[in-house]
């Protein structure tokens, strides 16, 4: 199984790099249809495939980001490989199939089919209840919001009188239908990207193998949604009203998911968190509705799959040495710095992957935020009050950003300085805490399977920033590097005084999921009852009564098939004498 996922990703990377090539060379980009049927009166649903500079940008990240997760993966599972390796390979197939679509159906069948492969792979350990449950989450939030997607296909299908993407756009439509179509896209994009209100099922989906979420994380699923956009951009700034929707809910995410990271204390829900943010960032630069700003969005999107792909397969490292990758069990190996010791191929290419998110000047990050800030900028300079709104909310984002990244490197690698008891206040939570200290000695890198696939990621998180050419505001730089600075000295001067005090509503991550389940959850359980209820004691009541009326009436009617002659004849000889009787009667 193995052997043959391998197989599909050198496929994979052959036709990538024969794509790559033609567009290098000037080939213009491609649309070839290879079947359809009709639908309706004259609608034509075509099933098309489509090469461009998009394309190929995103089939480099599913490539590149896949071939890492499965190498990496032979290293770190050890159990039902099989079916991980297939699914994890058909993952990737269904992001390939998005990417490559022209055709608003065919994409939707890639589309769905990342949703059963992510419900399948989040719940890979299948046994543990964290996972069965954050598998069914994911899947239920993703297909709500899959429900206004695939009325949106139809609304803008049917309004431009044309399934394929490549020539929506081509025929007038009317503004209420252009605005309807769009929306419910958006929807479902907000689903898939896990952008706020429907945020909560990213993080809850850590229980998962650590690979399965570098992938989701950096090149499938959450960044489906921000390729979508891209790839309907045309059709998306003919709607204005959607992309202020869209501009609302990315600044609104961005911050919410950054002060949720500023609050955890696992490593991958930091990280969960922090993709939901990064993403908001994205379509942020979207939402400005210019060439910079997609432009600027996709740089990010190409970055964040590298240094955040990283992130996640580091996490998995950790996972695979400790147990865990909780602050308070984590804090029982670093109060020697043991895992920076220890484990120095891992410190230094997630040090690389921290950098990188938090915006560290010469890290691919950097580069690719400031690239959205500069579009924000120059679009609020323009009288834009969405502009100034993207650029005040990026700018705040990025110092909460840097504040969590230096919180969690600080206290994963390095031993706290003032209290022994840093994270006391934790303690209740510490599943090791009534196990002996741990021995430290213990403590190994992973193979060289797991570690490769880190270096390269690395490579690319400080590498891909100059990909799009040394193009640097100055200014900008330096206000966004001085923004980091203000949000790293915090979380320093905590980490010295060996405090990490959570706010409440910070802790409770704004207290989402228990008002989901209070308004959402609860009545429909309490409808769901109702329901049933209905069925056993109303409509079963009657169901029940017409049976046993039935079997009453079977059983009269079967008294009267004795078998014995004499009965019978009773029987005749009274019905005769009555019937003479009542004819006399009434003759009389």
């Amino acid at each position: 199984m193995i052997a043959t996922a391998w197989r599909v990703v050198g496929v994979g990377f052959s036709l990538l790099v024969i794509l790559a090539a033609g567009l290098l060379y000037g080939v213009d980009p491609q649309q070839t249809a290879f079947g359809g049927s009709f639908v309706g009166n004259d609608v034509f649903i075509t099933y098309d495939l489509r090469t461009d500079d998009l394309t190929v940008l995103l089939l480099a990240v599913v490539g590149v980001v896949s071939a890492c997760v499965q190498l990496y993966s032979i290293g770190y599972l050890n159990e039902r490989v099989a079916s991980y390796t297939a699914l994890v390979t058909l993952f990737t197939l269904s992001m390939v199939t998005v990417v490559v679509s022209d055709s608003l159906f065919l994409l939707l069948i890639g589309w769905e089919l990342m949703g059963a492969c992510s419900y399948l792979l989040i719940g890979h350990y299948w046994e543990r209840r964290d996972a069965r449950s954050g598998a069914m989450k994911a899947f239920l939030m993703t297909r709500l919001g899959d429900v206004g997607f695939l009325f949106g296909i139809f609304v803008l299908g049917l309004g431009y009188d044309t399934f394929k993407i490549s020539e929506l756009g081509d025929s007038p439509i009317s503004p209420g239908a252009l605005t309807t179509g769009t929306l419910l896209i958006l929807v479902g994009v907000i689903g898939k990207s896990a952008q706020v209100p429907l945020q909560t099922w990213l993080p809850d989906a850590m229980p998962g193998p650590s690979p399965v979420s570098a992938l989701i994380h950096a090149a499938t699923m959450v960044a489906a949604g921000v390729f979508l956009i891209a790839r309907l951009y045309d059709v998306f700034l003919a709607a204005e009203t959607t992309l202020t929707v869209l501009a609302v809910v990315a600044c609104v995410t961005m911050l919410f998911a950054a002060f949720c990271a500023m609050a955890a204390v696992e490593v991958k829900r930091v990280l969960a968190w922090s993709t939901v943010s990064q993403l908001a960032i994205m379509f942020a630069g979207l939402s400005l509705g210019t060439d910079d700003g997609r432009h600027a969005a996709l740089f990010h999107l190409l970055t964040h799959a590298a240094f955040k792909g990283l992130l996640f397969l580091c996490a998995g490292v950790l996972l695979h040495q400790v147990g865990s990758a909780a602050f308070v069990v984590l804090r029982r190996y670093t109060r020697r710095g043991a895992l920076r010791k220890r484990m120095p191929v891992t410190f230094v290419t997630m040090t690389i992957g921290l950098a990188a998110l938090a915006g560290v000047p010469g890290f691919a990050g950097f580069f690719s935020k400031d690239s959205v800030v500069e579009a924000a900028w120059h679009h609020a300079r323009d009288g834009s009050t969405v502009g100034w709104i993207v650029l005040v909310s990026v700018c705040l984002t990025a110092a909460l950003t840097a504040f969590y990244c230096v919180r969690l490197w600080l206290w994963v690698f390095f031993r706290t300085p003032a209290l022994a008891g840093a994270l006391g206040a934790f303690e209740d939570d510490d599943p090791m805490a009534d196990l002996e200290e741990p021995d430290s000695s213990k403590l190994h890198e992973g193979s060289w399977l797991m570690l490769a696939p880190l270096i390269v990621l690395a490579l690319g998180a400080v590498g891909l920033g100059y990909a799009d050419g040394l193009h640097l505001n100055w200014a900008i730089a330096l206000a966004t590097t001085v923004l980091a600075v203000f949000g790293a000295l915090p979380a320093y001067s905590l980490w010295r005084r060996g405090a990490d005090p959570r706010p409440v509503v910070l802790e409770r991550e704004f207290g989402v999921d228990p008002a989901y389940q209070r308004v959402l959850v609860v009545p429909v359980e309490w409808l769901a009852r109702l329901t049933v209820g209905g069925d056993r004691d109303v409509i079963g009541a009657y169901v029940r009564a017409t049976g046993r009326a039935g079997v009453l009436a079977s059983a009269g009617f079967r008294k009267l098939q004795t078998g014995n002659v004499q009965t019978y004849l009773t029987a005749a000889v009274v019905g005769v004498v009555a019937l003479a009787i009542l004819a006399g009667v009434i003759g009389s």
